[in-house]
C-alpha cells in the first residue's frame, strides 16, 4: 500500500476528521482512510443518478431506442460473406501479426 503525506491543510478540517475520529472510536489517520475511500464512491454514484436522469429525458423525447444488436451483427456478417472484412479471429491476427518492411 501507498503511503501519502498531504500537508497545509486547514486547522479546522483536520479539527473536524479528529472530532469525527472520536466519535467513531478510531484513529485519525483511520477516519481519514475511510474518507478517502468514500468520495469516489460518491462519485460514482452521482454519475449514476445524471446518467438515469439523461437515459428517462432522452426515454422521454425520443421514446425507447430499439436494440441495435441484431442490424449490426446481420451488417458484420454481410460483410464476411462479401470478404470486406474478416472474421473477429482473423481480424485480432491481422493486427497482432507483424508486418514486413518491404524493399
Amino acid at each position: 500500500m501507498a503511503d501519502v503525506k498531504v500537508r497545509n491543510l486547514p486547522d479546522w478540517l483536520v479539527e473536524w476528521y479528529r472530532r469525527q475520529a472520536e466519535r467513531e472510536g478510531i484513529s485519525l489517520e483511520e477516519c481519514l482512510r475511510q474518507a478517502l475511500h468514500e468520495i469516489p464512491l460518491i462519485r460514482r454514484r452521482e454519475i449514476a443518478r445524471k446518467l438515469d436522469a439523461l437515459c428517462a429525458r432522452i426515454a422521454k423525447r425520443k421514446g425507447i431506442l430499439p436494440d441495435s444488436t441484431p442490424l449490426i451483427r446481420e451488417i458484420r456478417e454481410e460483410m464476411e460473406r462479401k470478404g470486406d472484412v474478416g472474421s473477429g479471429r482473423q481480424r485480432g491476427r491481422e493486427v497482432a501479426r507483424p508486418r514486413s518492411k518491404s524493399a
